[in-house]
């Protein structure tokens, strides 16, 4: 498995980025990796992904019902944090006031 970076040309082939859980084909004439230099590939032989293929799409299955949850959760503390910020506001501002 050979290791490549974003914008470097590259023969064709099956490469993931495993940071971003994205795989990309490049066709057999090869061609250009996207993203940033920063981002980093893995170059996966077809009998690998084969294998990877199904399993990858497992986890994702198993774990979709947690992100959902973890997405409704973030969601409702981020509008918790500012309705409490909204009601703080003029308690602070009184308060200022006075000294």
């Amino acid at each position: 498995m050979t290791r490549n970076h974003g914008h470097e040309t590259v023969k064709g082939g099956i490469y993931w980025n495993p940071a971003r859980w994205q795989v990309v084909t490049i066709a057999d004439e090869g061609g250009e990796l996207p993203g940033e230099a920063e981002a980093k590939y893995i170059r996966i032989p077809v009998v690998m992904m084969l294998l990877l293929g199904p399993l990858m799409g497992g986890l994702y299955v198993m774990f979709l019902p947690f992100i959902g949850f973890a997405m409704v959760i973030g969601y409702g503390g981020r509008k918790l944090l500012a309705m409490a910020r909204t009601a703080v506001r003029p308690m602070a501002r009184q308060e200022a006031t006075k000294h």
